[in-house]
């Protein structure tokens, strides 16, 4: 058809590839489950797109039906460590509200579903180490 863009010529949109690098080795970060099915779990998060979800191929799995397969991420941006929420069913909570995006700090606590997660930070590259209180 004349005028008709041909199907190689039509825009794709894609999503976000996640990024397969690693956290800098000075960072030593984990998620615990304190809250839910497999309470006491400590999940590393060792690359700089960790997931969290149902899913399979989520780094940090969680079991519980109201967590989305693909409902959160822990994302190592220019220095700082962030929780995304992926668009998910149910929502990210942290502090009593729901979130879009936070920046995360050793200790703060989230929840996905009925499930409550706590993140550990140890930075060593400062003689710094943090354990949890």
């Amino acid at each position: 058809m004349i005028g008709s863009p041909a199907k190689s010529d039509r825009t794709q949109i894609l999503p976000p590839s996640p990024s397969l690098k690693k956290i800098p080795l000075r960072f030593q970060a984990s998620v615990v489950v304190i809250k839910g099915y497999a309470e006491g779990m400590e999940y590393p998060i060792d690359k700089a797109y960790a997931v969290i979800g149902r899913s399979t191929n989520a780094q940090v799995r969680i079991k519980d039906a109201l967590v989305s397969r693909e409902h959160a991420v822990i994302v190592y941006h220019e220095g700082a460590f962030l929780l995304k929420d992926l668009d998910s069913t149910n929502g990210t909570h942290m502090r009593g509200a729901s979130i879009r995006q936070r920046k995360l700090r050793h200790g703060d606590k989230f929840r996905v579903g009925e499930t409550t997660l706590q993140f550990i930070l140890q930075e060593t590259g400062r003689n710094r180490t943090y354990e949890i209180a």
